[in-house]
């Protein structure tokens, strides 16, 4: 299991949940880097990004991703060859930036075990296709003033339409966080994908 944490936030800050999906995860790693850069907003604390978001400007992000990804994509790639694993023993948590990171990895790695995204939302690269896609959920709260609602919806549609296998959750009345349904949904997903069995939500 890969966390991928959000815009200025650091490796840690996503290992709770970890914590709290072990008891059903007993043979599951958990990694939680922290992202390529020191936070812009916050330059001398403990907090990273994975590129600079000083506006949501399509063409600025699409840049950032496109800095962002040969290194995570490296490090995955490390991370799978130390433990012996292949891409589809690999699923991939992301919140928010790290969202919109681990969706990128759907043009890096062919046949991960899947992707989970919690108040995200989703640049695809043009013309480039998926590799092999693993199926995907998405969650996010319709009260969300950081990354709105509609961005799951976009995204939603966006990835159908490269015949993305994707899922959503939405979590009634909250911000940009994460709650205890948000977690189930996800837990539930990752149980089915290690079962190999049809996913129902």
């Amino acid at each position: 299991m890969l966390f991928l944490h959000g815009y200025g936030s650091n490796g840690a800050d996503l290992l709770e949940i970890g914590r709290m999906w072990q008891p059903n995860l007993k043979d599951t790693v958990f990694l939680s880097p922290n992202a390529i850069e020191p936070s812009e907003i916050n330059p001398f604390s403990d907090s990273y990004q994975w590129f600079g978001l000083s506006d949501f400007n399509p063409f600025n992000i699409r840049a950032g991703l496109d800095m962002a990804r040969p290194h995570l994509n490296r490090f995955i790639k490390q991370s799978l060859a130390e433990y012996r694993l292949l891409p589809s023993d690999l699923i991939i948590v992301g919140f928010s930036q790290g969202t919109m990171m681990a969706l990128e990895m759907l043009f890096s790695i062919s046949k991960l075990g899947g992707i989970i995204g919690y108040s995200g939302a989703f640049y695809p690269p043009a013309k480039a296709k998926p590799l092999s896609p693993p199926p995907v959920l998405l969650i996010h709260g319709t009260a969300d003033v950081v990354v709105p609602y509609s961005a799951m919806q976009v995204a939603q549609t966006q990835l159908r339409q490269l015949d993305v296998n994707v899922m959503t959750k939405t979590c009634t009345g909250l911000g940009h966080s994460i709650d205890e349904s948000g977690l189930m949904a996800g837990l539930d997903f990752i149980t089915y994908q290690q079962q190999n069995q049809p996913i129902a939500l």
